[in-house]
């Protein structure tokens, strides 16, 4: 006790935390340190989200870790990816589901209906996607890491289905020059975005050899490609012969679906309406045609062939005798 009796007052105000009378009016405390670079990699919870990354990879390459939420659940991911929104494996999962999960146009056989809205949703998501997939590139170069497999080829996906075909074609080279992908897959990819350049020879080229390289059970996908470089090129017979085998084949309705996932919306559509076209489904053709020339994006090339193939469902009334 003589020893507190002994302290300065201000001094032993501070020590039994109690309030001093000479605090100095302008006297405010001191402002919390920065973050750190670790804290805003998302350090806090590093081992969660980093252990949430690495089941991320193991889905993407095929697995699924035991007693782990799969891919059927695409919102438990989507919010792991909003919590750790710096895990590069999460990163490319997340754009992956975005991808498959982006707008439908399904529902423009409804007569009445518009596509605007399936194409806004389609071009959130989707640039979401390519947005993460970037993302992901970014914080494996911060790590010195090298990224998830097939990061730059997502990247590529994204940027395609946007239209945004120079990008597209500069993501894919990155992707072909670190070998990330199969030689028939880049060439599909290729294929498209060729087609959507106008380059109908150096898509015909790309599709025929992606069609010859890819294994059997995923050619169906280039073949829907080549039929729309045939169709886009002139050759509508072979096209529609094209479309209509792969209506007879098994998982055709799959492969379609697949197909318009690399496309904008606008080329969705187009692909649909051949396809239905082909199917003797006149009046959901007519829609689709009608929502396809409705858009502002198509070229007038491809509005001359759309308009066509119209007018080719429209029957002329039989004359008056």
């Amino acid at each position: 006790m003589a020893l507190l009796h002994a302290l300065p007052a201000t001094l032993l105000l501070s020590l039994l935390g109690a309030p001093s009378s000479a605090t100095p009016s302008g006297w405010k405390p001191a402002a919390a340190p920065p973050p750190s670079a670790w804290a805003r990699a998302g350090a806090r919870p590093w081992a969660v989200c980093e252990e949430l990354g690495r089941q991320a990879i193991a889905l993407g390459n095929g697995g699924a870790p035991r007693g782990e939420t799969g891919l059927d659940d695409n919102s438990v991911w989507l919010e792991r990816v909003r919590r750790c929104p710096t895990v590069p494996g999460l990163l490319v999962l997340a754009a992956r589901l975005e991808l498959v999960s982006a707008g439908d146009v399904g529902f423009v056989h409804e007569p009445g209906t518009s596509v605007d809205a399936v194409v806004a949703d389609h071009r959130e998501r989707v640039e979401r996607a390519a947005q993460w997939a970037e993302a992901a590139l970014q914080e494996s170069a911060r790590r010195r890491e090298p990224p998830p497999r097939e990061t730059r080829f997502v990247h590529a996906y994204a940027l395609l289905a946007l239209g945004r075909t120079a990008q597209a074609r500069a993501a894919l080279d990155r992707a072909i020059a670190a070998a990330e992908i199969e030689r028939w897959r880049s060439d599909r990819m290729g294929a498209v975005i060729a087609l959507l350049d106008g380059d109908l020879d150096g898509a015909m080229a790309l599709a025929q050899r992606a069609t010859i390289d890819a294994p059997m059970d995923d050619r169906t996908i280039t073949r829907y490609i080549r039929a729309m470089v045939l169709d886009r090129a002139g050759a509508s017979a072979a096209a529609r012969g094209e479309l209509l085998d792969l209506r007879n084949e098994a998982g055709s309705i799959i492969a379609r679906r697949a197909t318009e996932s690399l496309l904008p919306v606008h080329e969705r559509l187009y692909l649909r309406a051949l396809d239905h076209q082909v199917a003797e489904d006149g009046g959901t053709a007519l829609r689709l045609w009608d929502a396809y020339l409705s858009r502002s994006e198509p070229a007038e090339p491809e509005r001359v062939l759309a308009r066509r193939h119209r007018a080719e469902l429209v029957r002329k009334p039989a004359p008056v005798r």
